[in-house]
């Protein structure tokens, strides 16, 4: 479908409100389903749920380094392009991120949002980005290929407990993907951040669930917290364990449901 500048590779599934889904960094439409977390296919048909490949991801082409502010303008110009004014955002980490930035960019488009492992903000986000530098420094030092299969035993993106539980999930994620494209993503993640706290007031009228979980310094409880003080109409759910993970499929889909209620 074309969104905006470029061409993504989008499903849609259900009718009803619209439910717009936004994954993480390195993974994609085809990496989710793999891993299953969310259970996709348990979603009610009596809601729409759109789903995409974002640039640089999956079946959708990369272009210049995105940021979380350009994720967010994609999910605005999907919502155009589908026809829907209103729609509920959600996202995991990066999708996260992105999520945020549609609702700040165009809050009153924004009848929900369903924010999933928040990343690391504000002040973390230093360290977060230095990383990244670390990694670009890396590419360019050790070559594009090498650096492609380093991230690539990292791709799963998930804490130890959960890997120890669930084994299956470490396989997917950034394995396949073109180097300049995955460096491209490491460049976008590097300068990204959410505007100061502040402008998060924009939000205090929008629903919110946001979902974190333990030991994971990508993810910080701590980011997971801090929107929630910061977003009023906020739920906070935290997964301790793999058990806790299994649940977070329902609290995903009861949010849903009761947020397009209200439309």
């Amino acid at each position: 479908m074309r969104v905006g500048d470029l061409d993504l590779n989008v499903r849609s599934v259900g009718s009803g409100a619209p439910f717009l889904w936004a994954h993480g960094m390195f993974s994609s439409m085809a990496a989710e389903d793999a891993h299953d977390l969310l259970r996709w296919r348990e979603f009610p048909a009596s809601r729409t749920l759109v789903r995409y490949d974002a640039r640089g991801h999956g079946a959708s082409p990369a272009g210049a380094a995105p940021t979380w502010r350009d994720h967010g303008h994609d999910m605005l110009a999907l919502a155009d392009a589908i026809g829907e004014q209103r729609f509920i955002a959600g996202g995991w980490s990066m999708g996260c991120a992105g999520a945020l930035y549609a609702a700040l960019q165009q809050p009153a488009r924004v009848e929900g949002l369903v924010l999933v492992l928040p990343p690391s903000l504000w002040e973390a986000r230093v360290a977060q980005a230095a990383l990244y530098r670390r990694a670009i420094a890396l590419a360019h030092s050790a070559g594009a290929a090498r650096f492609a299969r380093l991230v690539a035993r990292q791709a799963a993106g998930l804490p130890p407990w959960l890997l120890d539980a669930a084994p299956h999930l470490a396989a997917g994620g950034a394995s396949g993907q073109d180097p300049a494209a995955m460096l491209a993503l490491f460049q976008g993640a590097a300068n990204s951040d959410l505007p100061p706290r502040a402008a998060l007031a924009a939000l205090s009228a929008i629903p919110a669930l946001i979902v974190g979980w333990a030991g994971d310094a990508s993810h910080p409880l701590a980011s997971a917290q801090e929107l929630h003080r910061l977003l009023p109409r906020s739920s906070l759910f935290i997964a301790h364990d793999y058990h806790g993970v299994l649940r977070i499929p329902a609290h995903l889909r009861r949010f849903v449901e009761t947020a397009s209620a209200t439309r």
